[in-house]
């Protein structure tokens, strides 16, 4: 994904209470969501999807943030 394009950055958090779950947050430049959905269709993402059902205790819960601003020390 990190050779794409419209890729900005990708974290991966686990939650400290939940040692289960995770939070994958992506940036991407894109023009809107059905471009980011359109422009996701590629072979490696197809493969990610295809081991989710087997790594997942409970279906992903895919969200759109508004990017309000960054703090960086």
């Amino acid at each position: 994904m990190s050779r794409e394009p419209s890729f900005q950055s990708c974290y991966l958090h686990e939650d400290a209470g939940q040692p289960n779950l995770f939070t994958l947050y992506e940036r991407w430049r894109e023009p809107s969501v059905e471009a980011f959905l359109q422009n996701q269709d590629k072979p490696y993402r197809r493969e990610y999807d295809s081991k989710l059902p087997q790594w997942l205790e409970s279906p992903r819960q895919a969200q759109v943030l508004k990017d309000l601003g960054q703090w960086i020390r």
